[in-house]
């Protein structure tokens, strides 16, 4: 009997399938590992996860090697989302210092509305301890991104006069980004002991934005 032959591109169809279904799979995990952070902090373990994903331990280390590859995992589209955002927003305004505040109000507004995303990924991250290089690897050139924009935005205002020459424009892209990072801390608190510290977000925002153009103005 002489076999049919499989139609061409048949495994190439299998492959997809299989990759469609493990991405699938991927997703529900860390969702679960979502909830899982959220809830247990520090008490944070695999053993839950699987657990909360309804699937076994095995499974869940064939798509995450370690308790820190799952935390960066979730930092990772949480910094993604956030980089989405605030380049938009700096691509929209028109000069450096119009840039600063903008990237700041953007961020604000941003975890203002998700304030989850923003503990997930600024307290129990970096207190769950991402260390492996090739997690940092990933995340340091996103952190770049936004950061470099800027900078290069505040050097073409130098450039035609409209902020002091004199400031060094890495720094004060930096200071931006402190500057959102502070505001949202003080506000949304980065754990239960935060919580008597904390401000009215808008005034605070505009207070951090106040502050960022008065440093850059021309003497």
């Amino acid at each position: 009997m002489v076999k049919t032959p499989a139609p061409e591109g048949s495994e190439a169809l299998r492959e997809a399938r299989k990759a469609r279904r493990q991405a699938g799979r991927r997703e529900e995990i860390l969702a679960a590992a979502r909830e899982v952070l959220l809830a247990d902090g520090l008490a944070f373990t695999m053993d839950r996860v699987a657990e909360q994903a309804d699937v076994s331990k095995a499974a869940l280390y064939y798509y995450f090697r370690s308790k820190e590859a799952v935390v960066g995992a979730l930092a990772g589209l949480a910094l993604r989302h956030e980089v989405a955002v605030l380049g938009k927003a700096l691509v929209a305004a028109p000069t450096g210092v119009e840039a600063m505040t903008a990237v700041v109000r953007a961020k604000v507004a941003l975890y203002r509305e998700e304030p989850d995303t923003f503990r997930i990924l600024y307290l129990w991250s970096p207190l769950l301890g991402l260390t492996d290089a090739r997690i940092l690897a990933e995340l340091h050139p996103l952190t770049e991104v936004v950061t470099a924009a800027l900078e290069n935005k505040l050097l073409r205002d130098q450039r035609l006069g409209l902020i002091s020459g004199s400031l060094d424009a890495r720094r004060l892209a930096c200071f931006a980004a402190a500057a959102a990072q502070g505001v949202l801390a003080a506000t949304l608190g980065l754990g239960d002991q935060a919580g008597s510290m904390r401000f009215e977000l808008e005034p605070l925002c505009d207070e951090a934005c106040a502050a960022l153009r008065a440093r850059a103005a021309v003497a």
